[in-house]
């Protein structure tokens, strides 16, 4: 009997701890298709962890699917030049962007250069880049008016920024919505924005768990930035509305 009350006593303190830990921080995903043209580009974005006042390593990415491989079908958006980008976590009011980078993969994609875009809290993007106004959320401009570009068929673009919110993300993210403009090259003239009624975000629990020797699975790694879909999942939503040029 004494034995069995210091066991009881042992499992009631360690579910007291158990109780008082801290919630575990999730990831959590957006990701919203533009099908404009006819082609798919998915943009995603990515908060690595929740809970957080100051959240590093949010990550945007937006990537231009050849519809085709090796056919001679091309995005939509092949030759334009991408002028400004916006996001937001709703419910969530950001006090400093802290924009980091900005990168770009692909064939025949040109130069990135970080300094070509500012970004700016309580903005939203229009056919002037960044000249709308919004309660909540970050919208980026390039320097140069004409956009970053010519975006190559293929390619991925990707921002990453150290954000401060107003005060501590929720520990499970609901809705946001990723918005972009794009313009004609070489005139500058509005080509298209893509702007959807926005979508959920997806919730992914940090696990330690080991495959081959591994702390996390590649697959996982990949879920986590976006490149592959969990089995089962549907898509993001997805809307598109053409600017008159």
């Amino acid at each position: 009997m004494r034995l069995l009350g210091k066991f009881g006593v042992a499992a009631f303190g360690m579910a007291a701890v158990l109780a008082m830990a801290p919630a575990k921080a999730d990831a959590a995903v957006l990701t919203l298709t533009d099908t404009f043209g006819g082609s798919n580009t998915i943009w995603t974005l990515n908060v690595p962890t929740t809970g957080c006042t100051t959240c590093n390593g949010i990550t945007l990415t937006g990537f231009f699917q050849d519809p085709d491989g090796a056919g001679a079908g091309v995005n939509a958006y092949t030759g334009t030049g991408i002028d400004s980008v916006q996001w937001m976590i709703n419910g969530s009011t950001i006090t400093n962007t802290g924009f980091q980078n900005f990168a770009v993969a692909g064939t025949g994609a040109p130069l990135a250069s970080t300094a070509s875009w500012s970004f700016n809290e309580s903005t939203s993007l229009n056919a002037n880049q960044c000249g709308g106004g919004a309660a909540q959320g970050t919208c980026g401009q390039t320097t140069n008016p004409l956009g970053y570009g010519p975006i190559a068929n293929g390619s991925t673009l990707t921002w990453t920024f150290n954000t401060t919110f107003s005060s501590p993300l929720p520990a499970v993210l609901t809705n946001g919505n990723i918005r972009a403009a794009f313009n004609n090259l070489p005139g500058g003239s509005n080509f298209n924005i893509f702007s959807p009624g926005g979508g959920t975000f997806r919730r992914w629990q940090h696990r330690r768990r080991r495959q081959h020797g591994r702390r996390w699975s590649d697959r996982a790694r990949a879920r986590l930035d976006g490149t592959v879909r969990p089995r089962g999942a549907r898509g993001g939503s997805s809307q598109s509305s053409q600017v008159s040029t």
